[in-house]
């Protein structure tokens, strides 16, 4: 049962506008783009306020930055963390803070049904903002190309390969069905070092006249460019990460057999059948005349009892 269903079930709405809203938590068949906030914890630095201010100029879509001081230890008590998630309708959240014992600190984070599914922690090492680049002449809304660097995302699946994991929820804001290679413009690149390194680099794509049908790629650094040491992960349960990848039936596409589509998208479909014994077959008889071999067909013919009685008759009358 979900977090929505418990509460139309312990508190029934009493009103309408409480029965809309808690119809609009309930779980969809298509989820819509999910969301992100960031916020600030209780103290924070400068180098945080620089890092949160230009994520929220990359992600720009369907994002949005807290001002205010939040007193939360997202890995000691994340209550509070999700009810701001959930009244701004976001599944991911950074949340930034500073103190002697973790300085320039961000928690990546994502939840499901309400509550925290993922969340890891990084220390930011170096930190260069967009301002420091070139102004960059990406269009507004355009997707980027994610390119994982190191085989640390496939030595470490129960670590790194879900943060790999966590990172293409964070970027990708839509979802498509297929990219057009001319219009690819946006790379962010993300490289981990053994045994805790993280570096994000963001590239603008230029494609070049290289003399042969294939243009020369240049890629040019527009930031942000950010290291990040990792310090400490919480991942969810197997059992509520295989509820949280579940797919409804609704949704699923049964597979079709003996249908295939040409070029022209025209659907073709082959139909298997026994083979029939034609002899065996009821056919229907069809009225009307018939004729032998195509000779005249055959005249009335009159039945010798009634010609019997004619010629009886004309005998009497003669006798007469």
């Amino acid at each position: 049962m979900t977090q929505s269903e418990l509460e139309k079930k312990v508190n029934p709405p009493k009103t309408r506008k409480g029965k809309k809203i808690l119809e609009s938590r309930e779980s969809l068949l298509v989820e819509n783009d999910k969301g992100l906030t960031l916020l600030k914890g209780a103290k924070t630095s400068g180098v945080v306020n620089d890092v949160l201010a230009d994520l929220m100029k990359i992600r720009r879509q369907n994002a949005s930055l807290l001002t205010r001081n939040n007193p939360f230890l997202p890995f000691e008590d994340a209550s509070g963390l999700c009810d701001i998630l959930k009244k701004n309708d976001s599944s991911l959240f950074v949340f930034g803070s500073h103190n002697k014992k973790r300085p320039h600190n961000l928690v990546f984070g994502r939840t499901f049904d309400g509550s925290i599914l993922d969340m890891v922690e990084f220390g930011v090492t170096a930190f260069k903002k967009l301002s420091q680049f070139p102004p960059p002449k990406i269009p507004l809304g355009a997707k980027p190309c994610l390119v994982f660097n190191g085989d640390v995302f496939e030595k470490f699946p129960d670590t790194w390969g879900l943060i790999q994991n966590f990172f293409c929820d964070f970027f990708c804001t839509t979802k498509v069905s297929s990219i057009n290679l001319q219009g690819l413009e946006y790379v962010i690149s993300l490289t981990a070092v053994e045994p805790d390194a993280l570096c994000v680099r963001s590239y603008e794509v230029h494609m070049k006249k290289s003399g042969t049908d294939k243009p020369y790629v240049d890629l040019v650094e527009i930031g942000v460019s950010l290291d990040l040491q990792l310090r400490r992960t919480q991942f969810a349960p197997p059992d509520v990460r295989k509820r949280a990848l579940k797919v409804p039936k609704a949704v699923k596409v049964g597979k079709t057999k003996n249908i295939m589509h040409d070029m022209a998208g025209s659907k073709l479909a082959t139909v298997h059948m026994t083979k029939q014994d034609i002899t065996e077959m009821p056919q229907s008889k069809m009225k009307g005349s018939k004729t032998d071999g195509g000779s005249e067909p055959k005249k009335k013919r009159v039945k010798q009892s009634d010609n019997a009685e004619k010629s009886d008759v004309l005998e009497e009358m003669d006798t007469s």
